[in-house]
């Protein structure tokens, strides 16, 4: 799967090398920083994981033991935002993250308002993964939005920080997600800006929900608008170009065809 990940990023390159500046605005994203991340150096992409199973930990730690490979004795910083900074599931991701060949897994607390920024930055700039945990997208879109680090993790990245991303954490590195001021209320959707690593909106391990909330962004997107369903135990890599390229497991495309969400031809 290195393998894989790097070809992505070779290919990535190559195309932006050929690319205009006026080309780098196509790209979808709404926010400054993915504008800003699509026209700079491109980074190595992003694994997405798409989570979703208990029996699938084993599945996520070989994944990312392959991704691992590029690096002797990886140093992961572990953004835990979504989950409100919970250590229970910091202890949980940990194990598996270490079963896959990380040195070191640093918590890098961001829940909390007040925060050491110095002492998480460095930790960020000194790893040589950062990973994403599931949880409440927005919570944790929220958490890096007021601590003001998405400037910075977009510096990482175009460096070429390896970012991993985990349902929730998968979908902050899109684009956008939605939330309702009433959940009863489909009138009161709209939508938020998320990280803007890859300029294209994901959602994970929803297939049982018929992929309900990613149906819900492309309707508030429009005609035209496509989204990216990644069914438990599938993964890809991602890069801020928007190309994708399957590790694990077929993810599904949906498309706004006036009004109308479903898979895409």
């Amino acid at each position: 799967m290195n393998d894989i990940i790097n070809d992505a990023a070779n290919n990535a390159n190559d195309s932006a090398a050929d690319a205009t500046d006026g080309a780098t605005n196509a790209t979808g994203g709404a926010s400054d920083s993915a504008t800003s991340a699509a026209s700079a150096t491109k980074g190595t992409p992003a694994l997405l994981l798409a989570g979703g199973r208990p029996s699938g930990a084993t599945d996520m730690a070989r994944m990312l033991s392959n991704a691992f490979k590029a690096y002797k004795n990886p140093k992961v910083a572990y953004i835990g935002a979504a989950s409100g900074d919970s250590f229970m599931f910091f202890k949980m991701m940990k194990s598996l993250l270490t079963k896959a060949g990380a040195n070191k897994v640093t918590f890098v607390r961001l829940a909390k308002d007040k925060i050491d920024i110095n002492a998480a930055k460095a930790t960020l700039s000194s790893s040589d993964v950062i990973f994403f945990s599931g949880g409440e997208v927005e919570d944790g879109i929220n958490c890096i939005k007021k601590h003001q680090l998405a400037a910075f993790l977009h510096d990482l990245y175009n460096q070429g920080k390896q970012f991993v991303g985990v349902s929730a954490g998968t979908i902050m590195l899109g684009s956008h997600w939605v939330r309702w001021e009433d959940p009863k209320d489909d009138s009161t959707a709209e939508l938020f800006d998320c990280l803007g690593i890859v300029p294209l909106v994901f959602d994970t391990h929803a297939e049982d929900e018929d992929w309900i909330e990613l149906k819900a962004v492309l309707r508030l997107q429009g005609d035209g608008a496509l989204g990216y369903g990644l069914p438990s135990g599938c993964a890809v890599a991602a890069d801020s170009e928007g190309t994708l390229t399957k590790i694990e497991k077929e993810y599904l495309v949906f498309k706004n065809s006036d009004g109308k969400i479903g898979i895409a031809d």
